[in-house]
Formats: structure tokens, sequence, C-alpha cells
């Protein structure tokens, strides 16, 4: 083993490595451009690829359409006919008694349409099964053993009757045919007969009730109801204690004048003693409490006490001076207590006196006398006012009473007298009415039986068509399931699905690739998808460095590629390298025959080991070089793929699993030709659309497709149809 090889970065190269502009050669497959929406290629591929979900569906329509069929009973049809003729309920004729109306024209199909709703109303039915008998009629089981009431299941039988009952009329004639459905002949004439017979009696008491009787019962009804609204008219007089409603009204109405007149005065009276008793109060508080009466006036000075003092404390300076010396201290004390006196004499001395003489004010008495008065007799008007109030309030709740008693007294004498005249009204009817029942008893029939009910010796049954409509039911439910099947697949079945969904070429279709690349045997499809290759020209030239980009994981990348490189380089000799972004490279070498070594690896190169087979190099970890960092600029990585196309005659790139990143964008725009793998019944549809607009719109050359996983899904005769 050769040892491994580290390819510096090469230098900067120029945009012309990767052309914007691509030129393929003739002979490169082209898409066909514009194909219908949905084929019938794709629903014989659905088809094939969902046959037993498509077969389930048609036959469990089909099959429970079957067994309904064959649990249908042959139904017998019993059939009556009738002739419906005019008579006075439907031919205009004059009134005979003169108090009634005459009766209006009506049409014949009218009249026809009248009688067949009588014939299938519920009351003919529930009296033609009461005929026959309830439980000869058949009908579904009561659900849990359970018994229902007799009321339930008679409307129930009569509601199943109604369904079966069918009626025609003739719209040029007055014929009206009756028919009913059930299994049993006998029973179906018979429930046929019932039913006329029931409809012919019911249309005779229709036709022969008493109108008389109404009438008369009408008029007793309205009498009772006169007599309740009297009675409620008393009621009302007994409740309100109304003798006379009019005299009661004028009464209260001149009480309620008075009273309004003696509130009014007494609160003119309130007034006048509220202002009398504010100026009386006021004039009160104004008043003084004592007048002058008298004043004396006197210039005598009352200083006698001061004066003794004075003599007293003279007396007793004399006699200090004579025991004690001159500078004895309590002489200077002394000598001020008499310049103290001799000061208090002098200002007495000055003053002068007068007395005046004050008197209570005679008119405080009158004014408090007057304001007690006018205080009780305010109080006395308040209370006169409160009861004169109360009466008035009394007398408007009487006046409101009264009112209320004059609204329900008037509707109960407008009801007396609508029904008075109802009375009369039907009074002179009801003589007339008995005239005219008595001519109407002479009338003739107006419905003749034809053909008494009668059935044909053999039944009919719907299994035939119910059988017919199942399988019907099932090819359409069928039909729609794989409609729906087609619509919602997401993957390609063939090559051809593939083109037209992708709208690129073909380049190659290949089975299993597994087997072949672990043998490193040749395959006829890897050799011809290699020629083409290297007789493709991208921009004048044969492209390098080709990527297998990838619309999902595990979609035969690895081998492919494998297996690419092999015819590569046992094709044309020259160096090979195989590129594997998918994974770490390990599966590659050890398919190979090869495997990593510990070698010490420049940070960004791209680390490649030799393999068994001759001018065959596999990479390792190419992942970390700077292929796949976003950190190196560009010019880096172009600079990189120029030292590997000047290194190796064919780069076979596998391109990582579905990615968006910068990285993975940036290097599918610098390949020199991209391929998208594609594997049956796997690839998303969306996803490898979406590959491809990304390819496209990096400016990169797109050869076309490769389908994987290839498979026959059509027979021959199938896939020359489809």
């Amino acid at each position: 083993m050769s040892p491994p090889l580290a390819l510096p970065s090469p230098k900067e190269v120029s945009s012309d490595s990767v052309g914007s502009s691509q030129e393929l050669a003739a002979y490169v497959p082209q898409a066909r451009g514009a194909r219908p929406f949905l084929s019938v290629s794709d629903l014989v591929i659905t088809l094939m690829l969902r046959l037993p979900w498509v077969v389930l569906a048609f036959l469990v329509p089909a099959a429970l359409g079957i067994a309904l069929a064959l649990l249908l009973p042959a139904r017998h049809t019993a059939e009556a006919v009738m002739m419906v003729l005019t008579s006075r309920e439907t031919a205009g004729a004059p009134d005979l008694s003169g108090f009634g109306p005459n009766v209006v024209s009506v049409e014949m199909q009218k009249a026809v349409r009248a009688e067949t709703e009588i014939l299938g109303s519920e009351e003919v039915l529930r009296r033609a099964i009461e005929r026959v008998g309830l439980e000869r009629l058949p009908g579904p089981p009561a659900e849990g053993g359970r018994t229902e009431a007799p009321g339930l299941r008679l409307t129930a039988a009569a509601e199943a009757l109604r369904r079966s009952l069918r009626t025609d009329a003739d719209a040029t004639s007055n014929i009206l045919r009756v028919r009913l459905s059930l299994p049993d002949r006998a029973l179906a004439i018979e429930m046929l007969g019932a039913i006329v017979d029931a409809y012919l009696d019911r249309r005779a008491e229709l036709f022969s009730e008493s109108s008389s009787r109404l009438l008369v019962a009408e008029l007793d009804r309205t009498r009772d109801r006169l007599r309740e609204v009297e009675g409620g008219i008393g009621q009302v007089k007994a409740r309100y204690g109304i003798v006379d409603l009019s005299t009661e009204m004028n009464l209260l109405a001149g009480r309620l004048d008075a009273i309004v007149r003696r509130e009014d005065a007494l609160r003119e009276q309130e007034v006048q003693t509220s202002a009398q008793l504010a100026s009386a109060e006021q004039r009160l508080s104004a008043q003084p409490t004592r007048v002058y009466a008298s004043s004396e006036a006197t210039n005598a000075v009352s200083g006698d006490e001061v004066r003794s003092t004075f003599t007293r404390l003279l007396q007793e300076r004399e006699r200090m001076v004579a025991q004690y010396a001159p500078g004895w201290p309590g002489l200077a004390d002394l000598d001020q207590r008499i310049a103290a006196a001799r000061a208090a004499l002098r200002e007495a001395g000055r003053n002068t006196f007068q007395t005046t003489r004050e008197v209570r004010n005679p008119v405080l008495d009158q004014l408090a006398s007057r304001v007690a008065a006018l205080q009780v007799e305010k109080d006395a008007i308040s209370r006169q006012l409160a009861e004169v109030g109360r009466q008035r309030q009394a007398a408007e709740v009487r006046g409101s009473e009264l009112v209320g008693a004059d609204a329900q007294l008037r509707e109960l004498s407008r009801q007396r007298e609508g029904m008075e005249v109802i009375v009369r009204q039907l009074i002179t009817r009801e003589a007339g009415t008995r005239v005219e029942e008595d001519n109407r008893r002479q009338r003739s029939a107006s419905i003749n039986i034809v053909q008494p009910p009668t059935a044909p010796l053999r039944g009919t049954s719907l299994r035939r068509p119910v059988a017919a409509g199942s399988i019907v039911a099932g090819l359409a439910a069928a039909s729609l399931l794989l409609l729906l099947l087609t619509l919602t697949r997401r993957s390609f079945a063939t090559p051809q699905e593939a083109e037209r969904g992708l709208d690129l070429p073909s380049l190659a279709h290949f089975g299993s690739l597994r087997t072949a690349t672990e043998g490193m045997k040749r395959m006829p499809e890897v050799a011809d998808f290699v020629a083409m290759l290297l007789d493709v020209r991208v921009v004048g030239r044969r492209p390098c460095i080709v990527q297998f980009a990838a619309a999902g994981g595990e979609d035969g990348r690895e081998e492919l590629g494998r297996s690419i490189a092999l015819e590569y380089a046992r094709r044309t000799g020259t160096d090979t390298l195989l590129i594997d972004l998918q994974t770490d490279g390990r599966s590659q070498l050890a398919a190979l025959g090869s495997q990593p070594m510990e070698v010490e690896r420049v940070p960004g190169h791209l680390l490649v080991f030799n393999t068994v087979v001759p001018n065959l190099w596999v990479s390792f970890n190419a992942g970390s070089s700077f292929l796949m960092d976003t950190s190196v600029t560009i010019e880096g990585t172009r600079n990189l793929l120029d030292q590997l196309r000047n290194s190796f005659d064919a780069v076979v790139v596998i391109g990582p699993d579905d990615d968006n990143s910068y990285a993975v964008r940036r290097l599918t725009a610098l390949m020199d030709a991209n391929v998208i793998v594609v594997r049956g019944e796997r690839t998303r549809s969306d996803r490898a659309l979406a590959l491809r607009d990304r390819v496209l719109n990096s400016g990169s050359t797109l050869l076309g497709f490769v389908y994987t996983s290839y498979r026959r899904v059509l027979p021959r005769a199938l896939a020359g149809f489809a």
C-alpha cells in the first residue's frame, strides 16, 4: 500500500473553471419538456404498486352488496284501481238552504290529489293494520329483546306500510291506481283490500259528519263563554265596590278637587305662619334683654381705707425714727410703703363715680308669647297637611282602581257584545245547515272500485340491480382509491416518472449495486454511464469533478460512486479519486481493500489513500477539509478543487445527505457537473425538485439524474400500453 497523499490548497483559479453558461453535447439525453399532470402510466404503476389495497377497495363494497342482494326477499305488488267522480264536494252547486255559501268549483286533478292524501293518511293505515293484525306484518325485531309499547309498534308499522304504498294518478283521466308491495302475495292482497275499505269508511265519516252538531256545540260553547264574561263583569264590580261606575268617578273627582283646594289653602296658611314666625324670631333675637332706666354721677372719693393706711404708716415711721438709727434697713422699706400709699391716695383723689340703672325689656315677653303661639299654629297646620295628603293619596288610589276597573269593564263589555252577535249568527246558520245536511245525505257515491286488489303470481326482486350496483360501487371505490393513491404518491416508481416529475433527462438506471461493488465486478450499466460522462463536454472540456447530489438518505450513492470510480480507473488507466462526503470514507476503503493510516494531517487539506485497484484513490474524512469549511473563502475552496483537477484525471464526489447549508450550496456551484441520485420508490419528489432548483440556481451544470434500485414494476404487456 502506498503512503497517503495530502493535497495542499492550490492557488486561486479563475472563474472559467465553472462557466455560468452550460453547453452539453448533443448525445446527452434531454428532458422532454412539459408533460401531463396525471397520465395513464401513473395510474397503471400505482395499481401495480398498491394492487392489494385497490383489490380490497373493490371487494369490500362488492361483497357487501352481493351479500345484501342474496338476503333481499322477493316482493309481490298488489294493485287496485279506483275511479274518482265529481260530487257536491268537488263541483260547483248552489246552496239549497239559502243561508250558506255556494260551493266553489274544483279541478279534477286537485280532487284526485285530495283522495290520494286521504288514502295514505295515518288514520286509514292504522285502521287497516288493526283489521289485518299487527303481528302478521313483517317488521324488524325489537332491539335487545325488549318489547315496545303497542302504540309505538302501531306507529312504526304504519310508517313502514306508507313506504310500501304507491299511488299513481293519470293526468288525462280520473283513474287512481293504488299499489302495495309485500313479501307475501296473499298478505299483500289482503292488506291492500283492508286499506281500501278503511279509506272508504274514513271518507264516509269525513263527508257524513253533521255540521249542525258542530254549530250547536259551538253555540253552547259561545253561550258558556258569554256567561263567563258576564260573571267576570260582576266580579270586577264586586271587587272594586262599584254600583255605577260613572257616578263613582264623578263623586271621586269632586272629592279629590275639594281635597286639593283644602291642601292649597293649608299650604298658603303654612307659608303665612312660617313667615310670621320667622319675623317674630328675628325681632326677638334683635331685642336687648335690658333697657336704660336712670343714671347718677358723683365726685366723692371712697378712699378712707387708703387714707387710714397712709396715716398708720406715717405713725409707724415716727416711732421707728425714734427707736432705730437713720441707716436701718427697715426704715427704707417703710419709706417705700409710705410712697406707694401716697401715690394710691393721689390717684384715688382724681376718680369720679357714676351709677346707671337698667330694667328688663317689656317687648321680650310679648314677642316670646307670639313666637310660641305661631309655633303651635305651624305644628297644627303640618298635621293638617299630612292628613289632607293621606286623604288625597287614598282618593288617587281609588281613582286608579276605578280607571283599571273601567278598562276591564270596557274589554269585557266588548267581548259580551261580540259574543252576542256571534250567538245570533250561529242560531241563524244552524237552522240553514240542518236543511243543507238533509240534502247532502241524498248524494250519490263519488268513488267507484274499478278493480279490486289483485297481485301477479310471480313477485319481483331487486337482487340483480343491487348486485350490479355493488359491483359498480366497488369499481368506483377502487378507481377513487387508485386516483387518491396516485395523487398522494410522493416517490418515483420508474425512471420515466422521475424524468416527467423533475423535467430532467434520465442518464442511467441501476439495479442492485451492492453485490457488484463488493466483488468489484464490472456492470454494463455503469460502463455505459462512465462512457457517456467521458464524452460529455461542458464549456468545451470534459468535466473532471462530478458530484452525485443526494435528494434523500439511503439512495445507493455509496455503491454508485464506488462503482463509477472503479470503472473510471479501469477504463482510463489514470488517477481517479473518490471523495465521500456522506461518510468519513472508512467503508469505501474497506470495500476497496484498504484502510486509513495514522498520519499527521495538515488542517484543511484533503487526505486520500490508495486502494488495491490501481490508480484509484479514496478520501478519508473529507468533511473536515476546505471543501466543507465555511470559514475558508470561496477562493480557497476553488484552489483546492483546481489542485484536484491537476492531480487527478477524474474526481467522483458523493454528496452529503440532503442538506441546504451554505457549504453544500457553494461546493455544488463549484463542481464541473452535478448528477442527482433518485432512488426508486424511496426518494421524495418534493425533495428532488428542491435539490434540482438549488443546483440550477447556483449556476452549476446539472447533467440530469440517475435512477437507483430499479426494478420492473409493470409486466411487459402493460409496460408497452403505459
